[in-house]
C-alpha cells in the first residue's frame, strides 16, 4: 500500500492500542463478534429475501464424488426431429447403468438434496396441493414403479396413483394409453423424477401424447392445464418452421401457468440457418430452459459453482440458444442482439458430466436401472417444479416476466460457452442476460414470485446500477444508511470496504484480536471485526506506518488489489502491453488491475483509461462485487 493518503485526510480512532483485561475483554469481544453497527447497519434477512423455515439439506456424498463422471461418454437419448415434430433433450451417460453395487447407498449423479441445496429450494416445506404436469409422447410403462424406487432410495414418501399423488393419462385425459417407446420412457422417468427431486410435496400429472408431433404434444399440454396443472414441464422441442405461431395460439397460450420447455442440446444456433433454435422454447408464452455445469465447491458461501454447459468447439453439445426466426420479442425481454425472441430465459443443471441420478427399468439400447442423465431435459422439470413451489403468478403477469423483473435474486452465471457466434452474449455466459443460461439459475423462490426488492430512496429502478445495488442488499452485503439511502456516488471508505468484503464472503465465523494490528483502530472502532478479518486473511496489510486509515476512500487501484487477494491470488501472467492508456507494466498494482480486466469485472473507461487513483464510488463497487460473484462465486 502507498505510504501516504492520496489527497485525503485520515481519521484516527485510537493513537495506540488500549489495554483491557478480565470482564472488560469479554464484554468487548461479545459486542464486536456481532456485525458492526455503523452507516452499514446489519439486519437478519434483507427485505425481499425469500427464506424457508427449514433450510435446504446438505449435499449428498454422491455430489462429492461427481468427479468420477468426468470423461465419460454421452449420447442423445432421442434423434433429431423434422419440423412439426419434437425430439427429447436428454443426454445419457453411456458408462453408468444397472443396480447399485454392494454397499452403495446412493447412485451416481445428483439427487434431491443436491438440487435443493444448489438452488436454495424450500422443497421440504412448500409445494403441497400443487401439481406439476409432465408432457411426453408415448407410454412409459414402468414410470410409476420407477418413481417409487427413486423416492424410496432418497427417503421421500410414497407418491402413487393409489394415494392420488401421481396420475397418468393420455392426451385427451383418458386412461387408454398410447403405445410404449423405450427411449422416450427414459426421458419420462427423468422428467418425473426431477419434479419429485425439486418438489417432493407436489402432485405429479403425466400426460402421454399419442406421438411426438407438436399437434399431439400441444393437445396434451391443453389437457394438463384443464386438469389443474400448476406448472407444465416440456422436455422436448423441434426445429422452428413458419407455422409455429399458430401452435402458440392453439396449444401454448395459458396465461398464469408456467410452461417450461427445454432449449435443446445442440448449443448455439443461428436463426437463419439449420439447425434453428428449438420450439416451443422459442415461444414468447414459454419459459425457455438453458443449462449449466453444476459443481460442488464447499469453499464458496453458496457451496456450488456453475458455468454454462458446453464449449466453443464445432458440434459440441450444450444448451440451445440464439434468435428465433419467427417469434416476436416479448415486452419483458430487452436484449438488443435479437430483434425477435431470444432463447433462453433461465437455466438449471444440464451437463451430463455433472448429471442427475435417474432410475428406469424399461431397457433402452441395453441400458436400464440406475443411470445418469443430463441435457436441458433435466433443467426444464426442475425449473417447472420451482415455479410450482413458488405458487401462481399474479393475473396479467407472464411467469417468465417475474424473473426478468428480479434478476438480482438469481445466480448469475458468467463463465462458459455453448458455441461461437458474432454477438458473444448469445453463446457465451456473461454478466446479466446471456443465451446459454438466460438470467441465471434459482437462488430460492424470490425471482419466481411477485416480490418487493430491497430498496433505497436514492436508487430508482432506472438507475444504471440498480440490479447490482439491489443484489448487494438482497444478499445482505449492504444495508445502506439509516435514512434509507444508499448514497451511490459517495466514495467507498476503507472501513466500509472491509465490511463489504467480509459480507461478500458470507460473514465467516471470526473472533477478532484483543490487540489491534493497526495503531489507528481499536476494539471500539466501527467495523473492527471486519477490518481485522481482512488483515488476518492477508487481503489488506495496511500502511507501512502501522495504520489502516479506515475513513480514507479506496482508490481504484487498491480496489483491484483487494478483489485479487479475495479471490486467492489466482495464477495470472499480466500482459506485456497494457490494456489501459494510463497504466504501464511498472504501475503499482498492474498485475491486479489487468487480472480484473481479464475477468471482465472491469472494462475501464471509454477513453481506454483505468484512472487508478480515482476513488471508487459505492455504485461502481456494487457492480464490481456483483461481477466478482458471478465470475468467481462468493
Amino acid at each position: 500500500m502507498p505510504t501516504t493518503p492520496r489527497g485525503y485526510a485520515r481519521r484516527r480512532w485510537f493513537s495506540r492500542p488500549r489495554l483491557v483485561t478480565g470482564a472488560a475483554v469479554l464484554m468487548l469481544l461479545s459486542a464486536i463478534v456481532t456485525p458492526a453497527q455503523a452507516e452499514e447497519s446489519s439486519t437478519g434477512s434483507p427485505p425481499g429475501t425469500s427464506s424457508a423455515s427449514v433450510p435446504p439439506p446438505q449435499p449428498t456424498p454422491a455430489a462429492q464424488a461427481m468427479a468420477r463422471l468426468k470423461g465419460h461418454r454421452h449420447s442423445k437419448v432421442c434423434g433429431d426431429a423434422p419440423p412439426g415434430y419434437a425430439s427429447c433433450h436428454a443426454e445419457i451417460d453411456d458408462e453408468v447403468a444397472g443396480p447399485l453395487a454392494a454397499g452403495q447407498l446412493l447412485p451416481a449423479g445428483y439427487g434431491p438434496a443436491d438440487l435443493q441445496s444448489a438452488y436454495k429450494l424450500p422443497s421440504l416445506t412448500a409445494g403441497t396441493g400443487r401439481t406439476v404436469a409432465v408432457i411426453d409422447p408415448y407410454d412409459a410403462p414402468t414410470v410409476e414403479a420407477d418413481l417409487a424406487v427413486y423416492r424410496t432410495r432418497y427417503g421421500q414418501g410414497p407418491c402413487s396413483s393409489a394415494s392420488g399423488c401421481f396420475r397418468k393419462v393420455n392426451q385427451a385425459g383418458g386412461t387408454s394409453l398410447p403405445s410404449p417407446n423405450a427411449a422416450w420412457a427414459q426421458e419420462t422417468s427423468l422428467d418425473v423424477q426431477m419434479v419429485s427431486a425439486a418438489c417432493p410435496n407436489c402432485n405429479i400429472l403425466l400426460v402421454e401424447a399419442n406421438s411426438n408431433s407438436l399437434t399431439d404434444l400441444g393437445t396434451a399440454v391443453n389437457t394438463a392445464v384443464n386438469l389443474g396443472a400448476s406448472a407444465v414441464s416440456m422436455s422436448f422441442g423441434g426445429p422452428e418452421s413458419p407455422g409455429i405461431t399458430g401452435y402458440d395460439a392453439l396449444y401454448f397460450n395459458h396465461p398464469g401457468i408456467p410452461l417450461v420447455a427445454s432449449s435443446g442440446d445442440n448449443g448455439y444456433t443461428n436463426a437463419t440457418a439449420s439447425p434453428t433454435v428449438n420450439y416451443p422454447a422459442s415461444s414468447p408464452n414459454v419459459v425457455a430452459a438453458g443449462g449449466t455445469t453444476l459443481t460442488l465447491d464447499t469453499s464458496k458461501v453458496r457451496g456450488w459453482t456453475e458455468r454454462a454447459w458446453g464449449s466453443t468447439g464445432s458440434g459440441a453439445a450444450g444448451p440451445g440458444s440464439g434468435c428465433s426466426a419467427y417469434e416476436p420479442k416479448p415486452a419483458w425481454q430487452h436484449d438488443t442482439g435479437c430483434p425477435n425472441r431470444t432463447v433462453a430465459d433461465l437455466a438449471s443443471v444440464a451437463d451430463p458430466s455433472t448429471g442427475v441420478a435417474v432410475y428406469d427399468s424399461t431397457p433402452s439400447s441395453g441400458m436400464s436401472g440406475w443411470m445418469v442423465f443430463g441435457g436441458t431435459s433435466a433443467a426444464a422439470p426442475v425449473i417447472a417444479a420451482t415455479y410450482a413451489l413458488a405458487g401462481p403468478p399474479p393475473a396479467g403477469i407472464s411467469p417468465a416476466q417475474l424473473a426478468y423483473g428480479s434478476p438480482w435474486a438469481l445466480n448469475d452465471v458468467a463463465n462458459g460457452a455453448n458455441g461461437t457466434c458474432n454477438l458473444p452474449y448469445l453463446c457465451t455466459a456473461g454478466y446479466g442476460y446471456d443465451g446459454p443460461t438466460g438470467l441465471g439459475t434459482a437462488q430460492g423462490l424470490t425471482a419466481f414470485t411477485p416480490s418487493s426488492p430491497p430498496s433505497f430512496t436514492d436508487i430508482p429502478g432506472s438507475y444504471p446500477f440498480y440490479v447490482e445495488v439491489t443484489w448487494m442488499a438482497y444478499n445482505g452485503i449492504t444495508t445502506g444508511y439509516p435514512d434509507g439511502t444508499f448514497r451511490p456516488v459517495q466514495p467507498v471508505t476503507r472501513e466500509a470496504m472491509a465490511a463489504f468484503l467480509y459480507r461478500l464472503k458470507g460473514s465467516p465465523t471470526y473472533i477478532p484480536p484483543v490487540i489491534s494490528p493497526f495503531r489507528d483502530i481499536g476494539l471500539l472502532s466501527p467495523f473492527y471485526k471486519e477490518i481485522t478479518w481482512l488483515a488476518t486473511t492477508g487481503i489488506t496489510t495496511g500502511y507501512p506506518d502501522g495504520t489502516y486509515r479506515p475513513s480514507d476512500p479506496v482508490n481504484r487501484d487498491a480496489m483491484a488489489a483487494f478483489l485479487y487477494r479475495l479471490a486467492g491470488k489466482p495464477v495470472y501472467n499480466p500482459p506485456g502491453a497494457s490494456p489501459f492508456a494510463d497504466l504501464t507494466p511498472a504501475s503499482p498494482f498492474y498485475l491486479e488491475i489487468t487480472w480484473l480486466a481479464s475477468t471482465g469485472i472491469t472494462t475501464g473507461y471509454s477513453d481506454r483509461t483505468y484512472r487508478p487513483l480515482n476513488p471508487v464510488n459505492r455504485d461502481a463497487m456494487a457492480a464490481f462485487m456483483y461481477r466478482y460473484n458471478a465470475k468467481n462465486g462468493r
